[in-house]
């Protein structure tokens, strides 16, 4: 279960709550965690749960959960201020001229009642695809906005980050904050001081460089569907691990994220990257490890991920991946995940978004034959499908290995030219999509994930 705090922006746990300790457990709780965390916390999770909504609508919820907060927290206050309250403010967010986001999906849970509703409510989260980076403004942009409002200057810088980090802890994204505002108190006073900029930006750029990583990886996390077996075949690539050292790594990563990603403090994830940094850096391996991972190694442990994440990874040969699927994919232990780390590895010039999307179509396909009555049967059935889903992974890596060779425009029409002669017109754009959107190093994951899915739906359809 994610952190109490998150009863501030939903309660999502209150009923459960309630019928397990009391209304002055509840209240307790809320209590404690609003001291913990602050009130400002609040309008980060709120921008993070809907970024689709205005910053008008976001800071009217947020200013309603915080009164309500505040004023059922006093020693007066009755047991059930909470649940009451929430349940009205839950009645309000379903009232035609509501002042919160519309988020999609609310029309459903407004058909319900009591607790039904605070709980449906409480449970959506937007999933739509990723809203662009945060632009850094010009040194004379900032000032100017800065000195127009400084009062809402920070708030505002909270809302357009949170929403566009929406997987990340609300720590991180009040620290980000603090820095910026910082730098624009600091030089924006008496006129746009550019030595000032330059010397603060260079302050902040470790940390808006791991901000990036994690902020990746822990979108990756909650949006990919088969994360962990494309975690595995990244670090089998990057740091030449067997099936077994690669899961067992990949295993321990995942879990970090799955932990703490979501939860507002950052002290969770920041703990988690320490230890895994100690695993991923042993001793034991150094040794055997490139020059450059060896430095990457000696950074402090959150600059260690993201300089190993900028590491080239390296094709693996794994002929065994070439062999005709039989029974013992279904019989031997691990026996699907290691015939997709054997796919995977073979193809490094991949994104993980579009990766893990394919693997998902092998891990599927494969998985239903496992269950079937005849394995062996099904597996023969489909050896041709998952023969040309593969041989699909290999076109692409031949495609993204060129995006990295060529220029933007170049490969733009290198890709038009290559996708006409091979499958038409009709199917052209959708290659062109995924190969310009997708195959850099840090994708957007939900929009790579359509993406891919797109040109499998068409590659399915080729005959």
């Amino acid at each position: 279960m994610r952190s109490t705090a998150l009863i501030l922006i939903s309660a999502l746990i209150v009923p459960a709550l309630l019928a397990l300790k009391g209304k002055n457990y509840t209240k307790e709780n809320v209590c404690q965690e609003l001291k913990a965390f602050g009130i400002e916390t609040v309008t980060v999770l709120y921008s993070q749960k809907f970024p689709n909504g205005t910053f008008q609508e976001v800071n009217c919820v947020a200013d309603e959960m915080t009164k309500l907060a505040e004023k059922c927290c006093k020693d007066d206050a009755s047991p059930d201020c909470y649940d009451k309250g929430a349940t009205e403010i839950s009645e309000k967010s379903c009232g035609k001229d509501s002042p919160f986001p519309k988020h999609p999906g609310i029309e459903q849970c407004c058909t319900l009642q009591g607790h039904e509703k605070k709980l449906c409510l409480a449970s959506l989260r937007y999933s739509a695809d990723e809203l662009p980076s945060l632009l850094e403004p010009t040194n004379e942009e900032i000032c100017t906005e800065y000195t127009k409002n400084e009062k809402d200057y920070a708030v505002r810088y909270v809302y357009e980050f949170a929403r566009r980090h929406r997987n990340i802890p609300a720590g991180f994204v009040l620290n980000a904050t603090q820095n910026h505002v910082r730098m624009a108190e600091r030089c924006c006073r008496p006129a746009v001081k550019n030595a000032c900029f330059l010397r603060e930006r260079l302050q902040m750029r470790s940390s808006n460089i791991f901000l990036r990583f994690l902020s990746t990886a822990c979108n990756s996390q909650v949006n990919l569907k088969s994360f962990k077996y494309g975690l595995s075949v990244y670090y089998g690539n990057l740091l030449g691990l067997s099936f077994e050292e690669a899961s067992a790594l990949s295993g321990r990563s995942q879990l970090g994220l799955e932990k703490c990603c979501l939860q507002p403090q950052p002290e969770c994830i920041i703990e988690e990257i320490t230890s895994f940094q100690k695993v991923l850096c042993a001793e034991s391996k150094l040794d055997a490890m490139s020059e450059d991972f060896r430095k990457c190694c000696s950074k402090p442990a959150l600059d260690t991920l993201p300089c190993v994440d900028d590491l080239k990874r390296q094709p693996r040969q794994s002929p065994d991946a070439a062999n005709p699927v039989s029974s013992k994919l279904c019989e031997e232990p691990h026996g699907i995940d290691r015939y997709l780390f054997l796919i995977g590895v073979n193809h490094p010039s991949i994104s993980l978004p579009v990766l893990t999307t394919v693997l998902d179509r092998i891990k599927n396909t494969a998985t239903a034959c496992c269950s079937s009555a005849d394995i062996t049967a099904c597996l023969t059935e489909k050896e041709s499908k998952l023969k040309k889903t593969t041989a699909l992974l290999s076109k692409l890596d031949v495609t993204c290995s060129q995006y990295f060779s060529v220029d933007l425009p170049a490969f733009k029409t290198l890709m038009q030219k290559e996708v006409q002669r091979e499958e038409g017109e009709k199917r052209t754009q959708a290659w062109v999509d995924l190969a310009t959107s997708c195959c850099s190093r840090h994708p957007p994951a939900q929009l790579c994930q359509k993406l891919t899915e797109d040109v499998i739906k068409y590659n399915d359809d080729t005959v």
